[in-house]
C-alpha cells in the first residue's frame, strides 16, 4: 500500500510517519516545501520517500499523484498559526485553500480514470467552530461553522471544499477537526512547547526562573500528537456514513493547570508573569469538544494520559537545550 503525506516534515507529519512505519507493507511517501528543513524526520528519512513539492502548484502535485498513485492521501500542509494568519492573511488563504484543493484535483482526476481512486484526509481544524457558547459545548460535528480568524476560515473553506468533492465527484474524502494537540518536536508558538521550552531552558539556567504566560484561565481540549495521528489512520479503515469526525479528547484542561504540571514536572519553582501581547481578542475562553462520532466509528479513544504528553514535551526541549548548550559552549 502506497501512502502519501503532505507536510510530512511538519510537527504532525513526522509523528505520523514515525507510527506508519510500525505497520508493515507500507511504502511511505512524503511531500516537503524544502528538503534542507527535515529535522524532524532525519531519523527516519531513509525509510521515507520525499519529493520537493509545492502543494499549491496544481499541475505539479497531479503529475506526482499520477505518478505515485498513491491509495491513501493525508493532507497536512498548510499555514497553521493563527497570528501569522492575521498578519498575512492572503498566504494563509493561497496555502491552506489553494494547497487542498491542488490534492483535491490530483485526487479526482486520479478517480475519474479509475473509481478505486485514492482515499483522502483533509485535515480541517476545530477552530472552524469559533467561539461556541458554554452551554453548547462539548462541540458536536453538528456545531455551526463560526470561524473567528483568518486561520480558521481558510481551514473552513477547505473542510466545505473537501466534502463537495466527495459529494459532487465521488472522491473518497474524510474530514478531521482536531481540536488543540501536543507533543515533542511542536513548535514553541503553541502552548504546551511554550511552556515545555521555557521549563527547559530554567532548569539548565538558561533562563531567569520568570515564565511568561497569557491567559491562564482559558481552557482548551488537549490530546497527544500520537493519538491524533493514530485517529486520523484509523478512519481510512471506517465504514460510517459521515464524511466528517472531531479529534479530540473530550476534556478540558485549563492553562494555568499546564503550568503545575509542567511546574511539578520539572522540579522547578517560577514566578508567573502575564504579558499583554500573549492576550489575544480573538481566543476563546472555554473550548471541549465531543468525540464519539470518531469513537463509535473507528473505536479510537485517547491512550496516553496528558501528563505524559507533558513530560515528552519536557523531555524534548531538555535534550534541545542540552544539545545547543554543548554547541554554544566555549571552548
Amino acid at each position: 500500500m502506497r501512502v502519501l503525506i503532505t507536510g510530512i516534515e511538519g510537527f504532525v507529519g513526522s509523528h505520523l510517519a514515525e507510527f506508519l512505519l510500525t505497520i508493515p507493507g507500507l511504502e511511505i511517501h512524503g511531500i516537503v516545501l524544502n528538503r534542507s528543513q527535515t529535522r524532524n524526520i532525519d531519523y527516519v528519512k531513509s525509510s521515507l520517500h520525499l519529493h520537493e513539492v509545492n502543494v499549491c502548484e496544481m499541475n505539479t502535485v497531479q503529475s506526482l499523484v499520477a505518478d505515485i498513485l498513491p491509495d491513501r492521501i493525508v493532507h497536512l500542509a498548510g499555514q497553521a498559526f493563527v497570528p501569522t494568519s492575521l498578519e498575512d492573511p492572503s498566504s494563509t488563504f493561497q496555502a491552506n485553500i489553494s494547497g487542498g484543493i491542488s490534492i483535491l484535483e490530483a485526487a479526482r482526476k486520479v478517480v475519474r480514470n479509475n473509481p478505486q481512486g485514492p482515499a483522502v484526509l483533509i485535515v480541517s481544524t476545530g477552530e472552524v467552530y469559533g467561539k461556541v457558547p458554554q452551554d453548547k459545548q462539548p462541540i458536536t460535528e453538528g456545531s455551526p461553522l463560526n470561524p473567528n480568524n483568518p486561520y480558521a476560515a481558510s481551514k473552513a473553506s477547505i473542510d466545505l471544499i473537501a466534502q463537495q468533492y466527495k459529494e459532487s465527484f465521488g472522491v473518497n474524502v474524510s474530514v478531521v477537526r482536531p481540536f488543540n494537540h501536543a507533543g515533542p518536536r511542536q513548535s514553541p508558538v503553541f502552548v504546551c512547547s511554550d511552556f515545555g521550552k521555557q521549563f527547559a531552558e530554567i532548569a539548565a539556567g538558561k533562563r531567569t526562573p520568570i515564565m511568561h504566560v497569557g491567559d491562564t484561565e482559558a481552557r482548551r481540549d488537549f490530546t497527544d500528537v500520537r493519538d491524533v495521528v493514530r485517529a486520523y489512520w484509523l478512519l481510512f479503515e471506517q465504514k460510517s456514513i459521515h464524511t466528517v469526525f472531531n479529534v479530540c479528547s473530550g476534556r478540558s484542561v485549563q492553562i494555568g493547570e499546564v503550568l503545575t504540571m509542567f511546574q511539578e514536572i520539572s522540579g522547578v519553582r517560577v514566578e508567573v508573569q502575564s504579558e499583554q501581547q500573549r492576550l489575544r481578542a480573538y481566543d476563546v475562553r472555554l473550548v471541549v469538544g465531543n468525540c464519539d462520532r470518531l469513537k463509535n466509528a473507528t473505536g479510537w479513544a485517547p491512550a496516553i494520559p496528558f501528563r505524559q504528553t507533558l513530560q515528552d514535551v519536557y523531555t524534548y526541549w531538555c535534550d534541545q537545550v542540552n544539545e545547543q548548550y554543548k554547541v554554544s559552549r566555549p571552548g
